[in-house]
């Protein structure tokens, strides 16, 4: 099998997507010129030299995204992105409920998603790396 197919097929078809996904959702700021107003609202919420923070996850969405597409620093990118995420859920999803649309609005739902996908393709990625062979 491919290396950019490993470990599995399911497993680098989630992971391809979500690459895409975060390489979107990053390259949005920059067409629609948001990033500016990320800046700002990361600096209400307490982070110094926010319009570099939100440079920084711009940037790291974007390249990461696509280094997800073609299977390099797999773990790594899992890791930053989860980070990225649960800082999210914490200084502003959770006091939003869990819901994003719906019976409340911009709630955690889908960041948890999203971490979770992280975290089941960093333990493939992890099992495959230390040719740990699923029992099923």
């Amino acid at each position: 099998m491919p290396a950019l197919l490993k470990p599995s097929l399911s497993i680098a078809i989630i992971r391809m997507a979500i690459g895409l996904v975060f390489m979107a959702h990053g390259a949005m700021r920059l067409i629609d010129y948001s990033l500016p107003g990320f800046g700002n609202f990361l600096d209400s919420k307490g982070f110094p030299g926010g319009f570099y923070w939100a440079w920084a996850v711009t940037i790291f969405e974007i390249t990461g995204g696509f280094l997800m597409v073609i299977r390099r620093v797999v773990k790594i990118f899992c890791i930053g992105e989860i980070i990225i995420l649960i800082t999210g859920v914490i200084t502003v999803h959770f006091q939003n409920g869990w819901f994003v649309v719906g019976y409340t609005l911009g709630g955690m739902e889908y960041s948890v998603v999203l971490i979770t996908v992280l975290i089941a393709i960093y333990i493939a990625e992890r099992k495959e790396e230390r040719n740990i062979r699923p029992v099923l």
